[in-house]
């Protein structure tokens, strides 16, 4: 009898994933949504027409650039609830009084979120404080029960965080977003899509310029994606139309591919003559540590997935430290450190670990210890004092 129903439950959860029906086509790599023009890249191996569109703009960026006293780039990590950790950082930041106006801010997952009120300055710390320590997170996701499962993709309905998005993401933020770009500030957000298993990078300015009501769903779809965790979240549909066809393309949490980044490896940043200064925020550890892992599978496979995360995390903020240095930029990161010391029994999504782990690096900042010179994965010599 247990036979019958656990071959029944296959049946009903394979005919459920495989009527889900999609227009996917390799014909879209090269494509815009919304016939929006020139809001995307890859992170690698673009299409050639687009390779030279991004190398003529990376060229007039350069020079319209060239006169400032100095250029200065933020790149926010994934790392969910850790979000937290960068707000502190930020926060604490306007508050010294020297904190930039950066030229370029790019996000991922939990990163793309707060890039989008890094990328818009001080004014709105109190929305970012209040996102971090204030928003109580069980509210914004829910389990499925078996039966619902059936019927979706992820493991959590996802709704009320979606709500949140747009409710926060609105037609005078994305304006907000729009005017500030119209400087040559730079908003690249990273999605992962699962089709051709490359990293898409999305210009949020260019897209927010067009101030349609469908340039402001797709910013907010954009962030939702690089915000679904596989399995936990449901992936996003992001669909094109060309010559009356409809194709879709299935984009999830950035950090599927990349835990951080800045610019991809092919553009050039060094023929800019002026200072540049590159601040990356990992929102998450760089160092592994010792926790006994009890025999049995979900917590082997748990701890499996958090190493693979940490060491490609590791990979990506050493990419980006020896490409910054081949183009003459000062390198500054800053993620958690063994002295984070989290409450007593607190989960990771509670209110009580995110505004402890506000203040922890709101403190750092302020007692100027916050930045090092090199990633710690590296030799020692590397780790001369951050500019």
């Amino acid at each position: 009898m247990m036979q019958r129903w656990v071959g029944l439950l296959l049946v009903v959860l394979l005919s459920a994933c495989s009527s889900t029906e999609r227009s996917a086509d390799p014909l879209t790599y090269t494509m815009m949504p919304h016939s929006f023009e020139e809001i995307r890249m890859w992170d690698e191996f673009n299409p050639e027409g687009l390779n030279a569109m991004i190398q003529t703009n990376t060229d007039s960026w350069i020079e319209e650039h060239q006169n400032k006293p100095s250029l200065n780039y933020l790149a926010l990590s994934g790392g969910g609830f850790n979000g937290a950790f960068s707000a502190g950082i930020l926060t604490a930041w306007t508050e010294q009084g020297d904190r930039p106006h950066f030229d370029v801010v790019t996000g991922i997952s939990t990163g793309a979120i707060v890039s989008v009120f890094a990328f818009l300055g001080s004014d709105y710390d109190d929305v970012l404080t209040e996102l971090y320590t204030e928003t109580d997170f069980n509210d914004l996701f829910r389990y499925r029960n078996l039966f619902s499962l059936v019927r979706h993709q992820s493991i959590l309905d996802t709704s009320p965080f979606e709500q949140k998005v747009r409710q926060i993401v609105t037609d005078d933020l994305v304006r907000e977003i729009a005017k500030q770009t119209e400087s040559g500030r730079q908003l690249i957000i990273g999605t992962a899509n699962i089709d051709n298993q490359r990293l898409a990078l999305w210009n949020i300015g260019r897209i927010a310029n067009y101030g349609t009501p469908q340039a402001t769903e797709l910013i907010q779809e954009l962030i939702i994606a690089s915000s679904s965790v596989p399995g936990a979240f449901p992936a996003r549909k992001i669909e094109f139309e060309q010559g009356g066809q409809h194709f879709d393309e299935l984009h999830v949490d950035g950090g599927v591919v990349r835990q951080v980044f800045f610019t991809p490896s092919w553009v050039d940043l060094s023929d800019i003559k002026v200072e540049q200064n590159l601040y990356v925020i990992r929102n998450g550890s760089l160092k592994s540590d010792f926790q006994p892992v009890s025999y049995r599978l979900s917590h082997i496979s748990e701890r499996a997935i958090n190493t693979l995360m940490l060491n490609q995390a590791i990979g990506d903020v050493e990419h980006i430290y020896h490409n910054a240095h081949q183009q003459g930029m000062n390198f500054n990161l800053a993620y958690i450190d063994e002295d984070f010391e989290a409450p007593e029994e607190a989960s990771p999504y509670s209110g009580e670990f995110m505004t402890a782990l506000f203040g922890y690096s709101y403190q750092k900042m302020q007692g100027g210890n916050a930045w090092q010179a090199a990633p710690p994965s590296l030799p020692a010599f590397y780790r001369i004092e951050a500019k």
